[in-house]
């Protein structure tokens, strides 16, 4: 099943991508932003977001997404607005 039209990503992808993130990472909690950066795509219209959630937690794994995000990321290190909508270039940037 489709959950994400805009960037075509079904129910059986997200819950793969999720779990690899626990295999990577035991311990943290999955992210849509995590999830997005591993399926190399970018949240767009986040009609999606509920579905992810229940996705993720049906796999029995830990979901979580503060909010909110934008003024949670202006208060560390100085982003703004604008550079959260920097244009995403594909490439997985994990540190």
């Amino acid at each position: 099943m489709i959950v994400c039209s805009c960037n075509v990503l079904a129910d059986k992808k997200i819950a793969s991508a999720a779990r690899v993130l626990t295999l990577e990472h035991p311990g943290r909690p999955v992210t849509p932003g995590r999830l997005f950066l591993l399926l190399g795509v970018r949240p767009q219209c986040g009609a999606c977001s509920a579905n992810l959630r229940r996705i993720v937690a049906d796999a029995g794994i830990a979901f979580t997404c503060p909010e909110p995000l934008a003024s949670a990321a202006e208060g560390a290190g100085g982003m703004s607005l604008v550079d959260l909508d920097a244009p995403f270039d594909g490439q997985r940037n994990v540190p």
